[in-house]
């Protein structure tokens, strides 16, 4: 049921873009998300099961905004060079963040005029979601023109320094300040946005990701020790 959204072709050029995504954005930044679990649990993964976990199609960033920045401000801070940036690959706002349109056979980037040409079967797109660390963007929408969805729990990352460098953990070369969100902070994540996914093939993956998370990562019992530093029994 989640493998036929999350096929190899489809995969393999998001991890790509992962890499292009992060040499473009301006840190503060975080990966968490899909590609966050997939970096962490592959290793135990494919030990136990002799195939690689699977991989993601979207590309999710998390950034720090303070919500006392005014206007000018936030257009002079690392998060709108970061939108800059990630436009300048070619992506295009969509509700979240970001969107870019590829054929499916020559992975080749296409505009939205020319997707519109295309069968669905012949072009899919690969999301980037911009993540804040507050619910408080009214200043960022009236900026950026787009409301992205907040996840609070990245706060410690930022402001705690919990984050791991996301150099470790990739072949290629981000800069220290580059991170990705720990593994207990990321099932933390995945137990609190459980409740609120509404597409079916997106719970399922929630559910995956939390159990490889807690089983092919490190010790369970450290893990779940670990969860409940960021969450409560009531979340569960």
């Amino acid at each position: 049921m989640v493998r036929q959204y999350y096929v190899p072709q489809v995969t393999e050029l998001s991890e790509q873009e992962l890499q292009a995504i992060f040499e473009a954005a301006e840190p503060p930044v975080c990966l968490l998300g899909g590609w966050a679990v997939h970096l962490y649990v592959n290793d135990g993964f494919q030990a136990e099961h002799g195939r690689e976990y699977i991989g993601s199609r979207d590309i999710d960033i998390g950034v720090h905004i303070n919500p006392n920045w005014a206007e000018p401000e936030l257009e002079d801070t690392p998060v709108a060079a970061s939108i800059s940036e990630i436009q300048g690959l070619g992506y295009t706002k969509s509700r979240f963040g970001f969107v870019q349109n590829f054929h499916r056979d020559t992975q080749e980037r296409i505009s939205e005029d020319d997707a519109a040409d295309y069968g669905m079967h012949e072009v899919f797109q690969v999301y980037v979601d911009l993540i804040p660390d507050t619910t408080e963007l009214d200043v960022f929408t009236e900026v950026f023109g787009f409301k992205p969805p907040a996840e609070t729990l990245l706060n410690p990352v930022f402001a705690e320094g919990v984050g791991e460098k996301l150099s470790k953990y990739v072949s290629w070369s981000p800069s220290d300040e580059k991170l990705i969100v720990p593994p207990e902070l990321l099932a933390a994540m995945k137990i609190r946005s459980l409740p609120d996914r509404d597409k079916s093939h997106k719970r399922v993956k929630d559910i995956a990701d939390l159990h490889s998370l807690l089983w092919y990562v490190k010790d369970y019992n450290q893990m779940i020790d670990g969860v409940f530093e960021y969450i409560s029994a009531s979340d569960v």
